[in-house]
């Protein structure tokens, strides 16, 4: 599944039925996020280091597109950090920072435009809260982790870390955390790091995702946790 593809599935996952009452005009999740990856895109530039691209960057939008928009909640400029991410990923683009995306309201733009710029900075991550001012939310993805891994139960026990940020699970052999069970979909769940947490986050298995026993679409993790991804299980440990 594309970057674009799986950002749409989870929004419309995680509130569901609420974009076909709330996103028939004006401007729409998915156009934000289109939006991220062309000004990336457009404002790349080679380094010693290699291809960088902007870590910030701020949304400006009509008081009433912000309005309907914030009440997806914190998700979305989380989502939207996460395809920058996810993009610089495949792209082999260099990032400075933690990306942070946030969301700010300007009289001065039309319903249903936006204005985007964007800025290579190397910031530490905000606090945990996605309000950082007055009509304005913010998210951040930080560019890789460590200290982290999930161990694998039966066989040889063997330990993964997981590392940049996002690191799926499932069935297909060439997954960073490939599980031989047919009962695992085959790309099950990811282990996504958010602030300094990481959290396990269904893909829309068909067998579902359980941490410590309890069904959940997503779930922060604290070392000892049995995360069971269809019958598999795997051990969230610290490294």
């Amino acid at each position: 599944m594309g970057v674009l593809q799986d950002f749409e599935r989870r929004l419309e996952g995680a509130v569901e039925g609420f974009f076909a009452r709330a996103f028939r005009s004006g401007v729409q999740p998915i156009e934000l996020a289109k939006a991220l990856q062309r000004y990336a895109e457009d404002t790349q530039h080679v380094t010693e280091d290699g291809v960088l691209v902007p870590n910030v960057y701020r949304f400006t939008l009509h008081p009433k597109d912000l309005e309907r928009l914030e009440t997806i909640g914190d998700q979305l400029p989380r989502e939207l950090a996460d395809v920058v991410a996810r993009t610089a990923e495949e792209r082999g683009w260099r990032l400075r920072g933690p990306i942070i995306v946030r969301l700010r309201e300007g009289g001065e733009v039309s319903f249903g435009m936006y204005e985007l710029a964007g800025r290579v900075e190397a910031v530490e991550a905000p606090p945990a809260s996605p309000t950082t001012g007055a009509n304005e939310a913010s998210s951040a993805v930080p560019r890789s982790a460590s200290g982290a891994g999930v161990r694998l139960t039966g066989g040889t026990g063997s330990t993964i870390r997981l590392s940049g940020g996002r690191v799926v699970a499932g069935r297909l052999p060439d997954l960073p955390i490939a599980l031989d069970d047919p009962t695992v979909s085959r790309e099950h769940a990811a282990f996504v790091l958010r602030g300094r947490q990481w959290w396990v986050v269904d893909l829309g298995s068909t067998n579902g995702t359980r941490v410590n026993g309890t069904t959940a679409a997503e779930h922060p993790l604290e070392p000892g946790d049995r995360v069971e991804l269809g019958e598999a299980v795997v051990e969230f440990v610290e490294l």
